[in-house]
């Protein structure tokens, strides 16, 4: 495989819109309240240029088949050092398992060490667990947990 893992352009954030729609509709399987006919059409190329944001794209042959995007967490003095947000995440379903999540990541990894993050946080569905996986297998380790609740109509707190 010819893979090339660039920074995106304003062209290529316009094509990785149509890869965030896909994504939403397969992280559905993993959480009820995403909607799945969620298109987007605009996003990535408010983003794709600014420093404190990655916005990564893999290329075969010139083909985009994955992304990533991540960016500088704003903590203002709450944290000693400086932590990069992976958002999101995403490889074509025929190029999953051949090792481009892996170099997205290593990617990523790098642009957070150039711009002097410690640490990368990210979060993922906790039944996702292809997703789960490559991220251990890339050095991440559980820390925090984060936790919902749905409010109904028999919800006596209000």
């Amino acid at each position: 495989m010819d893979l090339k893992i660039t920074k995106s352009t304003y062209e290529d954030a316009k094509e990785v819109n149509k890869l965030l729609t896909k994504l939403i509709v397969d992280e559905k399987k993993y959480d009820e309240n995403i909607n799945e006919n969620c298109v987007v059409k605009s996003l990535y190329e408010n983003f794709y240029n600014n420093d404190d944001v990655c916005l990564l794209v893999a290329k075969e042959k010139e083909h985009i088949i994955g992304y990533i995007y991540g960016y500088v967490q704003n903590n203002g003095d709450a944290k000693i050092d400086t932590v990069s947000v992976l958002d999101a995440l995403y490889v074509e379903q025929d190029y999953r398992r051949l090792g481009v999540g892996i170099k997205l990541i290593d990617a990523f990894k790098n642009w957070s060490y150039e711009i002097g993050a410690k640490y990368i946080e990210l979060k993922v569905c906790k039944e996702n667990n292809s997703a789960i996986n490559l991220y251990e297998k890339m050095g991440f380790t559980e820390n925090k947990i984060i936790m919902v609740t749905k409010l109904g109509d028999n919800d006596e707190t209000f």
